[in-house]
């Protein structure tokens, strides 16, 4: 091996500039260590209450998360139909925001509460900008008010809201600018992860920013100075020293918390593997008076202790498993098989530090099981910088899989390092979608039948309609994905999207192709929305190839009904159309219209039906043909050229009897199968029979009330219809999308 001389030609000043470089990695690395053990050693807890995510005092919060190692807990309300909970963070760095959606109702705050303290209130509060977020404030609120509670390990010392100015009120004031200059870095990697779409250009940039005290439960004097004057940033030592009697037993657990925080300490000025030695000697410190401490009942009975324990081992025993250069990863991959779901796990473990790393035992631990299932039980010692990686398959029945669990599928090992044991995990915990929906409009298609060609050409283009909904809230990037059978292909189309806050909807459009290869039947297109790289909506439409070719001569003019699909179907027809509103109904020409159609309910929007008689007996006498669809009980009386009375009826296919096999209406343009028709209406459902006279009967009920009848008047026809044809076209049923354009022709 060769040696770098700084006598070369890279002599004199790239010698100092190389010494420099060295220094300030060296420099930055000695930063980053303290932040880490700062982290590890701190039990301070921090809550942050705030609105909206661009508003949110980062440089505080960084600031306290930096130099004091706090723990940060973001936490927002959002109104929701059902109470709601959401946690998303990043463990390494204790930063973990909140999300809850509940009904605007005051009786959820508690829930929230006991949520985000279920062993420990936090030790301070801030409060940013909430003005517009009432059950926010109502939160805040219990918050100032909760009482100090004896048995609990922790309280609420200081709680603070951020104001314009202090005046002569006593608080902090933060030089925001500065810290956050300070933490760019940090904010500019870490913010993106807690919030996609997050806009550094909108947030606040303020000089400084002011904190009012309102409740402060230290003493007086602890108030002045800083968030934390008066707060230790680790209290074991005076846990141990309140709680426990003076004696042999209090000065062992001392002894070694004074241990535990020596050789922490000692770590922070060391490299390599003195640094590893020192942390992994803090550990084992701590470790022993955790095991020590079951055996005080004074500890064990003051609540939370045993899990404010466990939550400081476990951030320390991460910061080791780094040190000493354990590298492990448990990646957890589900694939689909013709049995079923299959679980593969593939255990990576390396070794990047001075000394071997031993594999004991490997298992899968199921929730809906006691016993614990061991998949590898074998030692395996994994040498330095080398790398150990195996896979092993599990079989996981669906419905466990898809299980609402916090961990839906947990793997762990024991490793060894020398004579020191560590436990790892790795699972998969539910993930939860934000409420987002996707729906086509409408949920079906029909299209004329394409040109019978030998070769395979696009031969016809249209356009499906989607709508994305989604909480004024939300905001951020989504992604949207379409699967469509066999000779249908999408065309170009924004699939990457960036939603807004404050919106509450966006309609896609997707432009799309039929060739020659599209096959009959009703076929599925489905739309899938993707958000933080998981599937949060998914919706399925059907569409197939049906003529229903209308008269280019015929105008049609109609009334909408109350569920849209008849505007939807009409425009399917690729006829003309135009919908009546009810001042043209009441005083415009009618003669511009050959058919008019009303749709089911629509008399309840238009007022003036009820006094429409003459004049619709005049539209049908001269020609025109007046459809009607089926009508509630509700339905004016006189409003029409005929007598009209709904009679619905609770009947299935089998009982609506064909009193004229040969009917026009039947047989024109399209011949209609009276069985393809009608077995489509397998159960007993109400259907909207009518007594019509006078009236040819062409489908009646037992009773003799009609479902398709004929009235003639003059040069024209009133047309009534009591099947649920446009539920039937909805649900591309080729005999009621020929017979909705036999109707129509007629």
């Amino acid at each position: 091996m060769g040696r770098i001389s700084t006598h070369s030609r890279f002599g004199g000043p790239f010698r100092h500039c190389l010494l420099g470089i060295l220094l300030l990695l060296a420099t930055s690395a000695m930063a980053g260590n303290e932040v880490d053990t700062r982290i590890a050693l701190s039990d301070l807890r921090v809550l942050y209450l705030y609105d909206d995510p661009q508003s949110i005092d980062w440089a505080s919060l960084y600031y306290l998360n930096d130099w004091y190692g706090a723990r940060i807990d973001l936490v927002t309300v959002r109104p929701g139909d059902i109470f709601l909970a959401r946690q998303s963070g990043l463990d390494d760095r204790q930063l973990y925001l909140h999300t809850y959606s509940l009904p605007d109702s005051g009786q959820y705050v508690d829930s929230i509460l006991f949520d985000l303290s279920a062993y420990r209130y936090p030790d301070i509060i801030l409060i940013g900008d909430l003005s517009a977020n009432k059950q926010a404030e109502s939160l805040a609120v219990q918050l100032i008010q909760a009482p100090y509670d004896s048995v609990r390990l922790f309280n609420i010392s200081k709680i603070y809201r951020e104001v314009d100015s202090l005046g002569r009120s006593m608080g902090v004031s933060i030089n925001a600018r500065e810290l956050a200059n300070r933490y760019r870095d940090r904010m500019v990697q870490e913010i993106p992860t807690l919030y996609p779409g997050f806009d550094f250009k909108q947030s606040g940039s303020e000089a400084l920013l002011h904190y009012e005290l309102l409740a402060n439960r230290l003493d007086a004097g602890a108030a002045k100075g800083d968030f934390l004057s008066g707060l230790g940033t680790n209290r074991l030592g005076s846990i141990v020293g309140r709680r426990l009697s003076d004696g042999a037993i209090k000065e062992s657990l001392s002894k070694r918390i004074k241990t535990y925080f020596s050789m922490i300490s000692l770590s922070t000025g060391s490299y390599g593997k003195k640094r590893a030695e020192h942390m992994l000697t803090g550990l084992q410190e701590l470790r022993t008076f955790q095991q020590q401490a079951k055996s005080e009942a004074r500890l064990q009975e003051t609540a939370g202790f045993a899990e404010y324990l466990d939550d400081q081992v476990g951030k320390l025993q991460e910061l080791a498993l780094d040190e000493i250069g354990l590298r492990w990863e448990g990646r957890i991959v589900v694939r689909e098989s013709p049995d079923g779901p299959r679980v593969k796990f593939i255990a990576t473990l390396a070794s990047d530090g001075p000394t071997e790393i031993e594999l004991n035992e490997l298992r899968f631990e199921p929730y809906w099981d006691s016993t614990v299932v061991i998949l590898d039980g074998e030692s395996k010692k994994v040498q330095p910088h080398q790398t150990f990686v195996r896979e092993y398959l599990v079989e996981v029945d669906r419905e466990k899989l898809e299980a609402q669990q916090p961990e839906s599928l947990l793997f762990s090992a024991s490793l060894a390092y020398g004579k020191m044991p560590f436990a790892v995990s790795s699972s998969v915990p539910i993930w939860e979608a934000p409420d987002l929906d996707v729906s086509f409009l409408p949920s079906f298609l029909f299209i004329p039948p394409v040109p019978a060609l030998n070769v395979d050409k696009v031969v016809d283009s249209r356009t499906w309609k989607a709508l994305i909904t989604k909480p004024p809230h939300f905001y951020g990037a989504v992604r949207l994905q379409l699967e469509t059978p066999r000779g249908m292909f999408a065309g170009a189309y924004l699939t990457e999207r960036q939603m807004l806050k404050g919106e509450l909807s966006e309609v896609v459009r997707i432009p799309f192709t039929i060739s020659n290869l599209f096959e009959l039947g009703t076929q599925s297109v489905t739309l899938s929305l993707h958000a933080n790289n998981k599937v949060v909506a998914t919706d399925t439409a059907h569409i197939r190839i049906a003529s229903c070719e209308i008269d280019d001569k015929i105008k049609i003019g109609f009334l909408p009904d109350t569920t849209g699909l008849l505007e939807d179907i009409l425009r399917m027809t690729g006829a003309g159309f135009q919908p009546i509103t009810d001042r043209s109904l009441a005083a415009s020409d009618l003669d511009m219209y050959n058919v008019i159609v009303v749709g089911s309910g629509s008399s309840r929007d238009y007022p003036s039906l009820r006094n429409m008689r003459d004049r619709l007996t005049d539209f049908v006498r001269h020609g025109g043909s007046l459809i009607i669809l089926g009508q509630p009980t509700d339905w004016p009386e006189s409003a029409l050229p005929v007598g009209f009375v709904p009679a619905s009826e609770k009947l299935s296919g089998r009982d609506i009897l064909n009193r004229i096999p040969g009917a026009n209406m039947l047989s024109k343009p399209y011949a209609i199968s009276d069985r393809g028709l009608l077995d489509q209406l397998e159960r007993k459902q109400m259907l909207s029979a009518a007594v019509v006279t006078p009236a040819e009967n062409i489908f009646v009920t037992p009773s003799g009330a009609s479902l398709l009848s004929v009235s003639r008047l003059g040069d024209g026809q009133v047309i009534y219809c009591g099947l649920p044809l446009l539920e039937m076209v909805g649900q591309l049923n080729i005999e009621a999308i020929h017979l909705l354009a036999n109707i129509l022709n007629y």
